[in-house]
């Protein structure tokens, strides 16, 4: 059976889930072509799937850089596809090195931005110290926020959590936090293991110390030695809110509070 005798509208559900996880329209269909062919040439993937001649061959070598065909040399070249649950977790370490690689970058820019900076007069020198508030609403920002708080922080993680936010953190931020980590940020977390599962619980166990505590009902973030971020549900706006404050004062408040849970836990 080929792809068209698949019908276009199976192959296309097929298709939205690798968009979707990040490849190409061309990508998704030229993997979905090889995948039912198997060791196949170019020109064939180019005529089952609808791809012009002029990009079919970047479009399989791009397969083949992010782990989802295999290449036989030859006259033509072909093509075979690798299995996709094999396909998938190799695209995952590739996404995964590329993110890395673009942290890396970031990171090594923003020191050289730092190092002109040094000894240049601005507007933030001119007082000793600064409370600043922010506020944040809906589930997702403040999801986003979180993260980019994680991803500035050179010395401590600290979290008070509940279940269900733990959950989400976990999911949505277990790439950055882990390459915290690994920079030598120490991060620890507290929250209700109960109802957690089990992967849940061991992929945050990798890259931080994590105590159970009943009747955790609140959310508080610190990052390093000023950075607190609070997050509740509202039950006047029915949606998720925060609010984060620079202030040494009340980060060192809530980090006495931390530890006095965290002894308990």
């Amino acid at each position: 059976m080929t792809i068209q005798e698949m019908g276009t509208s199976l192959a296309d559900d097929f298709a939205i889930y690798l968009h979707e996880m990040g490849l190409s329209e061309y990508e998704a269909r030229a993997y979905l072509g090889v995948l039912q062919s198997g060791m196949t040439t170019a020109k064939e993937i180019s005529e089952a799937v609808d791809i012009p001649q002029s990009r079919v061959y970047d479009v399989l070598e791009s397969l083949e850089s992010k782990g989802f065909v295999t290449v036989q040399p030859g006259r033509p070249k072909k093509f075979g596809p690798i299995e996709p649950e094999l396909a998938i977790n190799q695209y995952v370490q590739h996404k995964r090195s590329n993110l890395e690689e673009e942290l890396d970058q970031s990171r090594k820019i923003g020191e050289e931005f730092l190092d002109e900076l040094e000894g240049e007069q601005f507007q933030y020198r001119q007082t000793d110290e600064i409370d600043v508030f922010w506020s944040y609403k809906g589930r997702n920002y403040i999801l986003k926020q979180f993260g980019q708080y994680c991803a500035a922080s050179n010395d401590e993680i600290r979290m008070i959590t509940k279940g269900g936010s733990f959950d989400r953190i976990v999911s949505n931020h277990k790439e950055v936090l882990r390459d915290r980590n690994e920079h030598g940020v120490d991060i620890r977390m507290i929250t209700p293991i109960d109802g957690v599962s089990d992967v849940v619980l061991e992929t945050a166990q990798e890259w931080a110390d994590v105590r159970h505590a009943e009747d955790i009902e609140g959310r508080i973030y610190l990052f390093d030695d000023q950075r607190v971020l609070i997050a509740w549900l509202s039950e006047q706006e029915e949606r998720w809110v925060a609010m984060a404050t620079q202030s040494s004062q009340l980060r060192t408040t809530f980090g006495q509070l931390f530890e006095l849970f965290w002894e308990n836990a």
